[in-house]
């Protein structure tokens, strides 16, 4: 039963990503800086580069690649931390905070999760919760973080990342 649920797991992602590819057309984003863009949520704490390799489970470099090319965006722009002038955090601009906003309409509604029922919604993310309530720290943006679609009541959660990501 758990190799059939995680192939439904996979095969959502799937049809996310297929459903979605056009957005991220438009925006100009591959799924890696797209799942970096997710991460970046406008309501929290600007994340160090560090935090972002450990929640994107990437080494340092490739945060710095998919910075760099998320900059050349005009998404982000990296600034000195408030706490420590030697480290670097990622803040949204506004066209970021807008593309972000897109991507995440765009994943939340066009997901097979969407036909669900609003019931069947919550206990789909009560399930997936517990399964994950015992994640290590690093996987911070798994499970427990909940991104609401912009203008919605509905809340998309994913037992891999927050945003449809890379498959496999």
């Amino acid at each position: 039963m758990t190799y059939q649920l995680l192939r439904m797991l996979h095969a959502m992602e799937n049809a996310t990503n297929a459903e979605i590819r056009d957005v991220l057309a438009e925006l100009r984003l591959t799924h890696a800086l797209a799942d970096m863009l997710w991460q970046l949520d406008p309501a929290g704490p600007a994340p160090s580069m560090r935090h972002m390799a450990a929640r994107l489970r990437c080494d340092p470099s490739t945060v710095t690649f998919l910075a760099d090319r998320l900059e050349q965006l005009g998404y982000v722009v990296r600034t000195t931390a408030p706490t420590d002038r030697r480290t670097k955090v990622l803040n949204l601009t506004d066209g970021g905070r807008a593309a972000r906003s897109h991507l995440v309409e765009a994943a939340t509604t066009r997901t097979p999760i969407a036909r669900l029922g609003s019931a069947e919604q919550r206990r789909l993310h009560t399930l997936l919760a517990k399964a994950l309530a015992d994640t290590a720290p690093e996987s911070e943006g798994v499970g427990a973080t909940i991104v609401a679609a912009p203008g919605k009541d509905r809340h998309h959660t994913s037992a891999r990342r927050t945003v449809p990501g890379r498959s496999g």
